[in-house]
């Protein structure tokens, strides 16, 4: 799918509906998640009081709720799926200093360096324009101002088999993997996350030679690449990595059930995907416990890169 309006239009209401099944304490969880990394980085949350923030493909608002609590004088969230807007407003209501509206970072509605910190979580590799969505954040950011980048990283394990899942997951159908989810168990984070993985319209990965280039060349410099101690979710450690996927490994074992017809045996081959994708990190876990591979090779070679997340300063 590459036309423009076709791609926002799927996107907008795969993402419209993920977040307003968070109950209060997995919402607060998710918006706890960004505070924690900034303590983590460090980054002096006092930066914020009295700045402008843009919060580029906000989704439910997580991250927009989060920097109006530190103090931002404005956040203004933008998306184009309208019921996660419309989640994001309820969930914000009594929150004067943040708003939230339709847009597409492809066209940004707001006049040149208008923003302190233009914040971009998850949203450049799935845009029907990554190059003129990257001019567009670049242009409406201050000069001295900061861009965060969240971005999928080549390497590793999952996005090679979630690549793999993809088709099967198409062919399936959303209706009936969400079936599997709700058979499954699965909390409402984790539904949010496969489904994602395995139905938004457009997927890209980076290595951080090309995202470097693409922030260089439009003149972002002192790029500070978050490391592994922000990996607070399913990046964390090789545990972590691998409960993340038992989770999906769980969802596919519900879809292998007569309720799903002929359906039940792609079920069945994606679950054996998953289950060999496990299996292997579960040795790479033993030989690190018996010292036959480091720790840090393991991490290599199950997460690679990871996500690529990177604050850049305007010059």
């Amino acid at each position: 799918m590459t036309d423009r309006v076709s791609l926002e239009s799927a996107t907008g209401q795969l993402f419209g509906g993920l977040w307003g099944p968070y109950d209060v304490q997995l919402f607060e969880e998710s918006v706890q998640l960004f505070l924690k990394r900034l303590q983590l980085v460090p980054f002096a949350t006092d930066w914020f009081p009295g700045k402008v923030c843009l919060d580029a493909g906000c989704g439910g608002g997580r991250n927009s709720i989060a920097m109006a609590r530190l103090g931002a004088k404005e956040v203004v969230g933008i998306d184009i799926g309208e019921n996660g807007l419309a989640d994001a407003r309820q969930r914000a209501q009594r929150m004067p200093n943040v708003r939230f509206q339709h847009a597409s970072i492809l066209d940004l509605p707001f006049a040149d360096e208008t923003f302190d910190m233009v914040w971009c979580a998850g949203v450049l590799m799935i845009t029907a324009d990554e190059e003129r969505a990257l001019d567009e954040l670049a242009r409406v950011t201050k000069r001295g101002g900061h861009l965060y980048l969240l971005v999928y990283a080549t390497e590793g394990l999952r996005w090679p088999l979630i690549q793999w899942l993809r088709p099967l997951a198409a062919q399936i159908g959303e209706p009936a993997v969400e079936r599997a989810i709700q058979l499954a168990g699965s909390p409402a984070n984790k539904r949010r996350t496969f489904l994602d993985d395995l139905f938004c319209p457009r997927l890209d990965f980076y290595h951080w030679d090309r995202l470097e280039r693409m922030l260089k060349t439009r003149g972002f410099r002192h790029l500070q690449r978050w490391g592994s101690q922000c990996r607070l979710d399913h990046e964390a450690d090789l545990e972590s990595y691998r409960n993340d996927l038992e989770a999906l490994l769980a969802i596919f074992a519900a879809g292998n059930d007569a309720e799903f017809g002929a359906h039940s045996r792609l079920f069945q081959f994606g679950h054996a995907a998953i289950q060999s994708t496990v299996d292997t990190i579960r040795w790479f876990e033993g030989a690190v416990r018996q010292g036959e591979v480091s720790s840090e090779t393991a991490l290599n070679q199950v997460i690679g890169q990871g996500h690529h997340r990177v604050l850049a300063i305007k010059e």
